[in-house]
This record gives structure tokens, sequence and C-alpha cells, in this order.
């Protein structure tokens, strides 16, 4: 039985212009193109719109169906995909009887890195993807993985796939990493390709130029559109509001500060106050504050005394009021 078999590649974000590929007139095998611009139009290429599945995020979008595919895509056997500035010089047939003659999965190797650790280093160099994060996975690779960072990496320009559920299960894997760590598939290839258990068919191709293929074909590219910004708004945003927070919390504790300073003069004076109250009491004597007051103290500090006390009484009952409005 003939296997059903497909052509596909993914142009998401605008990244590139899309190219068209002459072998398709030919050839039996469908080529299907899935792309986020309504607008785009191909004489080769058979255009389906889609919506990225990380609309801020363009580059894991087009991984996304690089790696895991299409649900348009489960009803073909054999899959070749390409990146869109890879131009196809042979009929797809061939390549997929070719690649795929003793394995389930072929794909060439980097034609100019010779180990995985020197991606990485490369990645960083170009900044193509946050240093944070590509460290995080350098670390964590050398910790589970460290024979793997020394092989030769792969070249992801180009892959053919039989259908099967353990290649599923494969890329997967292989997008879980992209998706936790660095959003360079050439970074976790590797890994993935040895916990798939999938034996994989290293072609021996150039990466630049092949019988098969030629790669960048001439496509526009935009690569600033693919490289990490140095502006980090969304940790920007978090230290704003965290000093807005701070700004929130320090004018609260001035306010508590002063409503509990006047609370404390309003209460010395009030004792004080009291205080005068209870000498005069205590005479016990058939006259007023006031006038105990002068028998007791004398006519000068009777008056001194009796304007602290109302003194205190004003600020106690302004302080009151303050408190109140304070508590609502």
């Amino acid at each position: 039985m003939t296997p059903r078999r497909v052509v596909y590649t993914a142009l998401i974000g605008g990244y590139e212009d899309l190219i068209e590929q002459p072998v398709a007139r030919d050839s039996s095998v469908d080529f299907i193109c899935f792309t986020d611009d309504p607008n785009a139009t191909s004489t080769s290429w058979h255009l389906i719109v889609i919506e990225p599945i990380f609309p801020f995020d363009m580059v894991r979008s087009q991984r996304s169906l690089k790696i895991r595919g299409h649900e348009s895509l489960r009803k073909y056997d054999e899959l070749l995909y390409i990146d869109n500035a890879v131009l196809l010089k042979q009929d797809p047939n061939e390549i997929l009887d070719d690649w795929l003659a003793t394995c389930d999965y072929a794909v060439p190797p980097h034609s100019f890195r010779e180990r995985v650790i020197d991606e990485f280093d490369e990645v960083l160099a170009l900044n193509y993807d946050d240093p944070a994060r590509v460290s995080e996975q350098l670390m964590q690779y050398a910790e589970l993985y460290p024979d793997i960072l020394n092989q030769r990496p792969f070249w992801n320009g180009m892959s053919a796939r039989r259908n099967t559920r353990q290649v599923r299960e494969m890329m997967a894997t292989w997008f879980d990493h992209v998706l936790r760590f660095s959003r360079r598939d050439q970074l976790s290839a590797n890994v993935a390709f040895a916990l798939g258990g999938v034996t994989i068919n290293a072609v021996d191709e150039d990466n630049l130029n092949s019988p098969s293929h030629q790669w960048p074909a001439g496509v526009n590219r935009r690569t600033h559109l693919t490289e990490i910004t140095r502006q980090r708004s969304g940790p920007l945003l978090a230290a704003l509001r965290r000093t807005e927070r701070d700004l929130i919390d320090a004018n609260q504790a001035i306010v508590d500060l002063k409503a509990g300073e006047e609370a404390r003069v309003a209460l010395e004076l009030e004792e004080k106050e009291q205080k005068i109250a209870e000498l005069v009491d205590a005479l016990a004597v058939p006259q007023t504050r006031g006038e105990a007051a002068v028998v007791v103290f004398g006519p000068s500090m009777a008056r001194r005394l009796i304007r602290t006390a109302a003194v205190g009484r004003r600020v106690r009952q302004g302080s009151s009021r303050i408190l109140g409005r304070n508590n609502h």
C-alpha cells in the first residue's frame, strides 16, 4: 500500500516571506503551509490559516507546528517537515524513500557545530533566547545528560518521520523541553531523541546545499523578530507595583505615627488634668476647683493650672475627631 505523504512548513509572525516550491508541481506529495497570515497566497502550497497558540510568542507557536504537527496531518503516514527557508531540489517521494528506509525518524546533523554545548554557547552569544533560561537548561542537562552535551547536534531545518505512536510521544517530549527551557529546538533535540527511544537516521547531508535541498533560500528574513528584547517589561511592571505598594505602606505608617503621637500627647495632658483635679478634690472644701486652686497654689499658679487643663481638653477633643476620621 502506498503511504500517504505530505511536505509541510509553518510560517508564523511575519518572520519571512513564503517561498514557492517548484518541485511540488510534478510531485504526488501534498504540500501544506500553516500560517497566521490570512492574506498569504501561493502557487505551490495549500495554505491553512491558523491562530498561533501563543499570541505573544511566535517562535514557540511555530515550534509547536514544526515539532508536534497539526491535526490536519494525522491522516498522513509519512511527513517531511521543512523550514520555510528550505528550497527542495528533489521530489519529496525520493527523499522520504531514502531517509525513512530503515527508521521512523530522520534528520541531518549540524554541519558547523561539533557538540551540543557549542550550540548553547552560540545561542547565548547571539542573544537568541533568555540567558537565564538557556543557562538553567545547560546546568540541568550537565547534571542529567552530560554525555549528550558532547554529542553532535542536529540541524532541524528538515526532518522526516513516520506517523507512529512512539514518534508522536518523542515529539511531545521534545516540545515539553521547548516550553520548559529554551525555545531554540536544537538545544533539546538530542535529549528528546535519546529519551524517545526511536532509532534516528542521521542523514549525511550538508545543511547549506545538498542533492535534496538548498538553504537558506531568499526569504527576506527578519531576524530581529526572533531576538530576545533586553527591555524586561514584565519585571519592570512588577517592580513598579512593588514600589507603589511601598509608598502606600509608608504613607499609612506616617498617618499611624501622627495619630499615635497626637493620641500620646492628648493622653499626657489628660493625665495632668486629672492629677490637678485630684489635688483640688483632695482639699474637701466647698469651693469650685478654680477657687480651690487659688487657695492651695496661689493666684499665679492656679491660673497656669487652669489654662493647662483647658488646653488639654481642647487637644483631647481635637485628637478624638482626627482618630475618628482615620478609623472611617
